[in-house]
């Protein structure tokens, strides 16, 4: 069993390593490739990696736990809210149908439930209700949904700093909240009123509980189900997160760990399933019951997100063509069949499916990140988004050379256990976005695991220069 688990670990770091240098050399290239923005690249990649070590190393020796957690939550939180205050982005696309359903709701009015964009994409329906909670509170109006919005990823940031600094040790939580805190995609998303900040804020509150109490815990396992439950109801990727679960458990604690009772870990998984279902039925039948809706929420038309993610013309992006054809056709047997028969072309020459997964990947991995495009919906500001994706593109790129580094020091050393869920997480969620649609704005859930894993090599690099340089001698006094 040892065996298998030193296999099994090694290979997922070794896959891990692969998919970070691949990343980095895609994003370098889309870098380069871009004439206005490469030279400011060049110009502030070493300074912003350098800038980046120093305060982390300021914060390592200056500042208590307490003081960090302050630290961190005001620079979130501060950041976030000038954005929004500064930047009143248009509720557009699919943000606006379930900004106006969540109007109606809050007015009394669930007609809109019966439009074919929720009777097909039924779950969108969890994230339009709680807005219309918020609307019923609060009033209409878009500020108490994007103050909110600001909360939750301030949340994430904390989560994200807990989460390192259990996985490896204080200085790396540290750096992985300071990090995620200055995040620009992140900052700029929050005055869009999408689900993902919800969601995400849900789903890493579920893996903080599992990785501070452990599996073996007599109760955490119901608070992970029904916090990983919520996010899927917020934003569906609970099959994704279960399945990395899953995997984890059984690399961790059937392989790894002979002294662990395999049967308990087994019913604790099957537990946080059962209750991740129980949570998601009391949520569907009870819209049903209240007569909102007649379906579970679930994706009612299956076949739609391959039919975008194997086109070939879009490079598995959102095809407008796609979008007219199967439109015309209610969800059924009819428009199935027209799915799979696309799906069926687009899969027929296996070698440019080959070319296709690899153009995806450098699409969706690397390159520029659409938050600028979303947050500056309806501002004409080229200016101001040519700086933000220059930033956004030098962050994204340190990340990654940072996990590289990681990942380097995790294959050669040793770690706890448990970042290995957080490495399925990543490659998991890569490989599904081989299958289906992307756009990478997509990335938004993940990037707090690429931060937490990237923060070991930001650790590995800032504790050899510190003991290089003597000015740079962190404070050996206990944190408190």
């Amino acid at each position: 069993m040892t065996r298998l688990y030193t296999f099994s670990s090694q290979s997922l770091r070794v896959l891990a390593l692969l998919f970070f240098i691949i990343t980095l050399l895609y994003s370098l290239q889309s870098a380069v490739t871009t004439p206005e923005y490469s030279p400011f690249m060049l110009l502030g990649l070493i300074p912003g990696i350098i800038g980046v070590l120093i305060i982390s190393w300021w914060m390592n020796r200056y500042l208590t736990k307490k003081q960090t957690i302050i630290f961190l939550s005001l620079l979130a939180f501060s950041l976030r809210l000038v954005w929004v205050l500064m930047i009143h982005t248009d509720v557009i696309q699919d943000f606006e149908k379930m900004y106006l359903g969540a109007v109606d709701v809050a007015n009394g009015d669930f007609q809109f439930a019966d439009k074919p964009y929720f009777t097909t994409w039924v779950y969108q329906l969890g994230f339009t209700m709680y807005q219309a909670g918020v609307l019923k509170i609060f009033g209409e109006g878009t500020f108490a949904l994007k103050l909110l919005n600001i909360i939750y990823c301030t949340g994430i940031t904390l989560f994200t700093y807990r989460i390192a600094a259990r996985l490896f040790n204080e200085y790396c939580g540290r750096i992985a909240g300071l990090i995620f805190a200055v995040y620009v995609p992140n900052i700029l998303m929050c005055s869009v009123l999408t689900n993902e900040h919800f969601s995400t804020f849900l789903f890493y509150a579920g893996f903080y509980v599992l990785i501070k109490k452990g599996i073996s815990h007599a109760y955490a396992w119901i608070f992970v189900g029904i916090l990983l439950s919520l996010g899927d109801i917020m934003r569906p990727l609970g099959s994704v997160v279960l399945l990395a679960l899953a995997i984890f458990l059984c690399i961790v604690y059937i392989f790894g760990n002979e002294n662990v009772k395999k049967a308990m870990v087994f019913k604790k998984l099957i537990g946080i399933i059962g209750v991740f279902y129980i949570v998601h039925y009391v949520c569907s039948y009870s819209l049903i019951a209240a007569g909102i809706t007649q379906y579970p929420l679930s994706n009612r038309d299956p076949y739609w997100k391959f039919v975008l993610g194997f086109n070939h013309t879009t490079t598995g992006q959102f095809s407008v063509p796609d979008y007219k054809l199967v439109n015309q056709y209610e969800v059924g047997e009819e428009r199935f069949d027209i799915e799979k028969n696309l799906i069926k072309e687009r899969t027929a020459d296996k070698k440019q499916l080959l070319v296709l997964f690899k153009d995806k990947f450098k699409v969706m991995w690397g390159s520029y990140d659409a938050a600028p495009y979303w947050s500056l919906e309806g501002y004409e500001k080229p200016g101001l988004q040519k700086l933000l994706w220059i930033v956004e593109k030098l962050m994204y790129i340190t990340i990654s050379i940072f996990a590289i580094i990681s990942l380097v020091s995790m294959i050669k050393g040793n770690t706890k256990k448990e970042h290995l869920f957080f490495l399925l997480l990543i490659l998991g969620y890569a490989a599904v976005h081989i299958l289906i649609e992307i756009q990478t704005r997509y990335r938004s859930f993940i990037i707090p695991s690429f931060v937490i894993i990237q923060s070991y090599g930001m650790y590995v690099v800032t504790q050899y220069v510190t003991t290089k340089i003597p000015f740079f001698k962190a404070n050996k006094r206990e944190q408190t």
